[in-house]
């Protein structure tokens, strides 16, 4: 044990623990860790600027900028659609058409935006048919998990493993290396969640259910205050406007602007406009106060008013890159920026009516807005928060839907019967793509998830430090003593489960990288094919169920079916060992560990 292999542990474990507790998000924390290797001289900057040349970084990249062309020109949609045509009325028949389509689309496109995409869909559907969406929106995440463990692509955690290995000597792994080890637990998995797993989801309310109004008719109507109105100069808590039944004052607006202030701290003026929701059989209440005018009518500057309008109530989740993410709602000012009135949060299992617009937002809180259809569209073109609605937000490029579809194709085919890199693959059809007009440039460059791709970059520098210092063999030396006695088909078993088990609580692209190298060189020592562990780590990494947080489809599912965080232990833990007792059983029958 020398110096730097201390330095690089005690760095890791700090990693691993700021993480978990996410006081700074994951890509920070990598970011962190890279730049203290670097100051410390662990790494040289030559050696520590070339992860940002890695393979499989690359490759998740593109891969962000195909599955978003996928979902531009309007395949993803189709998919969906097909949905509501083909269930039943019950949660049963729904599940066993959803799952099966959500885990072949998975294996070919990043779970994400499929979860994104069947969201509102899924949503919907439930509504129609009386369902509580809670009963679908777990398998809806969990089949997206299960359908990414079949192929190289299905994940960005199964290329990570592929190109780690590769970059230590050995054979990396091929499109359909997955598929029968994966097809077995999906279907496995699928089986679970149809039966038992059905039993053991709970009928939750969601924050529209819990909070919606008694009277849902409700309409946007705008008034001004008059000259020689009472109410001028009086705080606006103070007058009957504070107070209406069934109604609920969204904004007040001077001299064209939206006043920044909250409603409780704003005394009127005359000349104010107010908007308000409200029910119509309430509008009379407002005649009746002297000293205000209800407009109905552009006013002499030609600047458009709000004339009576229906209101709706919706629920919307902060999108994996939402620029709103780490922002207060009262920061925001969302009632001036898109016209739309936030009335309550969802996070981690808590519905939050009091003081939660000085709550920082996060990815995946559930939103409960009130706005007018269009200010409601606005909202959703902007793409900062998914609004649950099977509507899509904008009209989808399907002229160039053959493109998009063309280009995946393309390195599923090739990837299986050629040896051409599956980065070079990705890249050449991200390329095409973009040049087709399937996607515009910059909606290229907003599709990649940047945060995952600097905290791959991060845990990559890791990795290279735990190897370049000797701590790798360290930590085999010292598994081997303590299980080599056992043979590698225990130890294979125990590398599955301490995946799982890791990826529980941190990123599991994070500890796919720093276990691949660890289990490359515990085959190696052990005299065993190199292949069948990796595939166990793939598996490990990415089969995560038991904590909403584990996986980003869980976390966007959380709040949008109003769960409760120990919904997915109840759920998510019999899967989670069933995976790993089916993966230690059928990957050492499937892949043999002896080298030919």
């Amino acid at each position: 044990m020398t110096i730097e292999i201390a330095l690089v542990f005690v760095l890791l474990l700090a990693t691993f623990v700021a993480m978990a507790t996410e006081q700074l998000s994951p890509d920070m924390v990598a970011l962190l860790a890279l730049g203290i290797l670097l100051g410390t001289e662990i790494l040289t900057p030559a050696e520590a600027f070339r992860v940002f040349s890695n393979e499989a970084a690359i490759a998740v990249g593109c891969m962000f900028i195909l599955s978003a062309a996928l979902e531009r020109t309007g395949a993803l949609d189709q998919l969906g659609a097909t949905v509501d045509k083909l269930v039943g009325k019950s949660d049963w028949s729904i599940l066993i058409v959803l799952l099966p389509l959500v885990a072949f689309t998975s294996a070919f496109v990043n779970n994400t935006p499929v979860v994104l995409i069947f969201l509102p869909i899924v949503t919907s559907i439930a509504t129609k048919r009386g369902i509580k969406p809670s009963k679908l929106l777990i398998p809806l995440s969990f089949a997206s998990i299960l359908g990414g463990c079949c192929t190289l692509i299905g994940t960005s955690t199964n290329l990570l493993v592929s190109s780690t290995a590769a970059s230590l000597g050995q054979a990396g792994l091929r499109m359909f290396d997955l598929a029968p080890v994966g097809l077995v637990i999906a279907f496995i998995g699928m089986a679970y969640l149809l039966t038992v797993g059905r039993h053991l989801l709970a009928g939750r309310d969601t924050l529209a259910a819990i909070l919606k109004s008694t009277d849902s008719k409700k309409y946007r109507t705008e008034f001004v205050i008059l000259e020689d109105s009472p109410l001028a100069g009086k705080p606006l808590i103070e007058t009957p406007l504070k107070y209406l039944p069934n109604g609920r004052i969204l904004d007040v607006i001077r001299r064209h602007e939206s006043l920044p202030l909250s409603l409780d701290e704003i005394t009127l003026q005359a000349g104010d406009r107010i908007r308000l929701s409200i029910v119509l059989s309430s509008v009379i209440e407002i005649k009746n106060l002297k000293g205000i005018e209800i407009l109905q009518q552009p006013d002499d500057i030609g600047l458009a008013l709000v004339e009576t309008e229906k209101a709706v109530v919706v629920e919307g989740i902060i999108s994996p890159q939402s620029r709103l993410e780490r922002n207060t709602i009262r920061h925001l000012d969302l009632r001036r920026r898109y016209g739309i009135r936030v009335l309550a949060l969802h996070r981690r299992g808590v519905n939050l009516k009091k003081k939660f617009e000085d709550t920082p937002l996060r990815f995946g809180d559930t939103l409960l807005i009130e706005g007018t259809e269009s200010s409601i569209k606005r909202l959703q073109d902007s793409r900062n928060i998914l609004v649950l609605s099977a509507e899509p937000h904008r009209a989808p490029r399907r002229s160039k839907q053959k493109y998009a579809a063309a280009a995946m194709g393309s390195i599923v085919l090739l990837a299986t019967v050629t040896s051409i890199p599956i980065s070079m693959l990705a890249l050449i059809a991200a390329i095409f793509v973009v040049m087709t007009g399937c996607l515009e440039n910059d909606e290229a460059y907003q599709a990649i998830d940047w945060r995952i791709m600097f905290m791959i970059f991060g845990m990559l520098s890791l990795g290279l430090a735990l190897e370049k210092t000797g701590g790798v063999t360290l930590i085999v030396n010292a598994l081997l003593d303590v299980r080599g006695s056992f043979g590698p088909p225990v130890m294979l078993s125990a590398v599955i489960f301490v995946c799982s088990f890791l990826t529980t609580f941190l990123s599991n692209n994070a500890v796919a990288v720093m276990i691949t190298p660890i289990v490359v060189q515990i085959a190696t020592s052990l005299q065993v094919d190199t292949k069948p562990f990796l595939i166990g780590v793939a598996i490990g990494c990415s089969a995560c169920f038991a904590t909403p947080i584990g996986y980003q489809t869980n976390t966007l599912v959380y709040g949008a079916g109003g769960y409760k965080f120990s919904d997915f232990v109840k759920v998510g833990i019999p899967l989670n060992l069933l995976v790993w007792i089916v993966a230690s059983a059928f990957i050492p029958l499937l892949y043999p560990l002896s080298k030919h």
